[in-house]
């Protein structure tokens, strides 16, 4: 008798972007950390994201959102999802460039 086949679960399921800022979003933490897709609740360093990446992330989001975000804020706001709130909140009231 064979053993079972082992069951993989992922303990974030993909969340799709919902908002345009969340898919320019999603778009950013892809390409900065070179994947194919980033969902909302997808951590930056569970993705492998380091301070290369990182740097690389900061200067995409704020050439885009025109905003002067820090490395620490990459730290305590990893995935999109939290980024996205950070980005709304009254320090940030902005939208894309192209985006209402």
């Amino acid at each position: 008798m064979e053993p079972p086949e082992p069951v993989f679960t992922n303990p974030s399921a993909y969340r799709a972007p919902g908002t345009p800022r969340q898919e320019t979003l999603c778009s950013l933490f892809a390409e900065a950390l070179g994947v194919d897709r980033v969902g909302l609740d997808d951590s930056f360093f569970d993705l492998g994201g380091q301070s290369l990446n990182g740097t690389r992330l900061i200067n995409l989001v704020n050439r885009e959102f025109g905003v002067e975000l820090s490395i620490d804020e990459i730290f305590d706001f990893p995935t999109v999802a939290e980024l996205d709130e950070h980005l709304g909140s009254a320090r940030y009231r902005t939208s894309p460039r192209g985006t209402s």
